[in-house]
């Protein structure tokens, strides 16, 4: 039998620099999928919109109206942030949008109104991280039908309500090494979180 007289696995590299797996998510970055790439959508915000939006969060698609001028409609049709389940057509997405506006004091992409927005509409089988009450961490290893709510004021899926059931399925809870985000509509300014429960949701 013949062996390599040095050990070639045993070499080692500076500490987390290739790493081949991670662990946490970030709010309304949707998964690679490639069978539902093509499905991306894009829109306009809502130019009288009282604030920006981001992703991660549920939208309301609104049905163009018609076109007088040829070209006019080529944004996509206007969005604007969901303030029921009953309009709910989709979730905001950070993937491939490159109108969100950051800075040193406000980190996280944000879209204001009147500029584009991509998202993935219910339905489309895309895999999009979203915040969850942390008091919900207790649902990991349930079935992933398990009926959630959207807490329209805390923007996060929370205790099913009885009547409200979010139009997703969850896939899995991440409790840590999550990005979430915090906006602060006293500043204008949005940032990450480190600390919050994100569940990986199927739409």
């Amino acid at each position: 039998m013949s062996n390599i007289s040095i050990a070639p696995f045993a070499t080692t590299n500076a500490a987390g620099l290739f790493n081949v797996n991670s662990a946490g998510f970030t709010q309304g970055d949707a998964q690679d999928d490639p069978a539902v790439k093509f499905k991306l959508a894009g829109g306009v915000l809502l130019a009288s919109a009282s604030a920006p939006m981001w992703g991660g969060i549920p939208i309301t698609e609104l049905i163009p109206a018609a076109v007088t001028t040829p070209g006019s409609d080529v944004l996509g049709p206007t969005v604007q942030l969901a303030t029921a389940l009953a309009n709910v057509t989709g979730i905001c997405v950070f993937n491939q949008a490159f109108h969100g506006v950051t800075s040193p004091q406000s980190p996280v992409p944000l879209y204001a109104p009147g500029s584009s927005v991509n998202f993935y509409r219910t339905g489309s089988g895309a895999r999009i991280p979203l915040r969850l009450n942390p008091a919900l961490v207790s649902i990991d290893g349930s079935i992933i039908s398990t009926q959630l709510s959207w807490d329209f004021t805390n923007q996060w899926l929370t205790t099913y309500d009885g009547t409200n059931a979010f139009p997703v399925k969850v896939l899995k809870v991440s409790a840590t090494g999550n990005k979430t985000v915090s906006y602060n509509s006293g500043t204008g300014l949005a940032t990450y979180l480190t600390t919050e429960v994100v569940a990986l949701c199927l739409l």
